[in-house]
Formats: structure tokens, C-alpha cells, sequence
């Protein structure tokens, strides 16, 4: 995930960012936060990014005009506008902004932005790859697990199974979601499925059953208890 701050008071910004890199690693989240002191220079960026938070007051115009010049580009980032007052809570219905932070930010306040917003996010990412010869695109939240077997891989999906010729670790590589473990050097599975744990042994909500690897207990028991933490924040 990109994640970009456009604040003109370095020192704040940074500190929003730590903010940020901590909440984002706590989730589990893989992200990046580039910090822009300046409108013109987020402005001048080619970094298509996934989450902006722009202050509303900058030395040079305004939050809301950053947020205009990108939505005019064509940007589908989510926008947090970070203010000392609540003026431009109207302004920001048009550039469709997800929310508001009030200065000085509160942690908890942050942390439930942020969770919902990787909910949000979460949500409408996909993975694609080839089966049968013909792209295939599904929603990350809708696969159950991926599994390895002899000549090919399997993608279950809540609407079936598709077969692919890439390997487990090359789609792991294109998934960036906090909701997937690699439980098994032959299974990546979406946590969200996961209906009980039993020592070594996942229940899916189908009633199938995955194996866990001795050596990926201990990080998947930690990775769940994250998932299960903050999926219900």
C-alpha cells in the first residue's frame, strides 16, 4: 500500500507518519508513507497512491485544491483531510473525501480511521492470473485459499475453483493483505474463512481442512489473533 502526508510543518508530518507506519505494521499491513512538504511537490509526483492525508491549511493553498488537481487527474485515492477546524467539511463532498482528523490527532481516533480504512481497502483489491488460457480476475476478500498440487495451483474461490500454472509463491508475491497466511508451504489461506483452529489443523467455513506447518504455528497463531483483533475494530 502507498500512503502519502502532505503537511508543510516537517516535524508534524513526520510524526503523523510514524503514526502511521506503527498503526499500518500493527495491522499487518505491508505500506509505504512518503512524506510532502509542499503541494507542488505531491503534485509533481508519478507515485500512484493507495491513501492521502493532506492538511487543509498549506503555506500554498489548500488541502481541498491538492484534492481537486488529483481527482481531476483521475485519482481514486482515499482522502483524509487532517485540520484545526471543521471549515472545509463541506468543501471536501466533492472531492469525496473518506474522513476528517482533527488537530492535535488522537491515537485512538487514527487507529479507527486507519482499520476501517483497510477494511475499505481490502475489500476492493483483486488478484489476477491466468487460467485456461484466459485472464481470470477475483476479488481477494471472495478466495478461500490457494493451494499447491502436482502440476498446477488451485485458487478456490466462494463461486468454484480455477486452476492456474503459477506457483503458490509467485501469487503470495502479488498479494498484499494483511487477511492472507501461508500456513503450509502448499497453502496460502484467507483468514477470513477460518471457522476453528484445532492445534495444527484449520476448519474452513466449508467444513474443509487445511494443515499448518510446525515451523509456521507460532507466527500464524500471532497473525490470527491481529486478524481477528482488528478485523473486529
Amino acid at each position: 500500500m502507498r500512503i502519502a502526508i502532505c503537511e508543510d510543518e516537517k516535524t508534524a508530518a513526520q510524526q503523523l507518519a510514524s503514526m502511521v507506519d506503527q498503526q499500518m505494521a500493527a495491522f499487518g499491513v505491508a505500506a509505504k508513507t512518503d512524506i510532502y512538504l509542499s503541494a507542488k511537490d505531491l503534485l509533481d509526483s508519478p507515485v500512484l497512491y493507495d491513501l492521502l492525508l493532506l492538511d487543509c491549511k498549506l503555506n500554498e493553498g489548500t488541502g481541498i485544491d491538492v484534492a481537486r488537481e488529483l481527482r481531476g487527474r483521475g485519482s481514486d485515492a482515499a482522502i483524509i483531510f487532517v485540520t484545526a477546524y471543521d471549515d472545509y467539511v463541506y468543501e471536501g463532498y466533492e472531492v469525496n473525501a473518506y474522513r476528517y482528523l482533527l488537530k492535535p490527532i488522537d491515537a485512538a481516533v487514527l487507529h479507527k480511521t486507519l482499520s476501517d480504512f483497510v477494511m475499505h481497502f481490502e475489500r476492493e483489491k483483486y488478484l489476477d492470473f491466468v487460467s485456461s488460457k484466459h485472464m481470470v480476475r477475483l476479488k481477494l476478500n471472495e478466495i478461500m485459499y490457494i493451494e499447491s498440487s502436482e502440476k498446477h495451483t488451485i485458487v478456490r474461490h466462494t463461486g468454484g475453483s480455477y486452476e492456474t500454472a503459477a506457483t503458490v509463491a509467485e501469487l503470495q508475491a502479488r498479494i498484499n493483505s494483511y487477511a492472507f497466511f501461508r500456513t503450509h508451504r502448499r497453502f496460502i489461506v484467507n483468514m477470513k474463512y477460518i471457522m476453528e483452529v484445532d492445534k495444527n489443523i484449520i476448519r474452513l467455513t466449508n467444513d474443509e481442512r487445511i494443515e499448518i506447518s510446525r515451523r509456521n504455528l507460532a507466527a500464524f497463531n500471532k497473525c490470527y489473533m491481529n486478524y481477528l483483533k482488528y478485523s473486529t475494530t
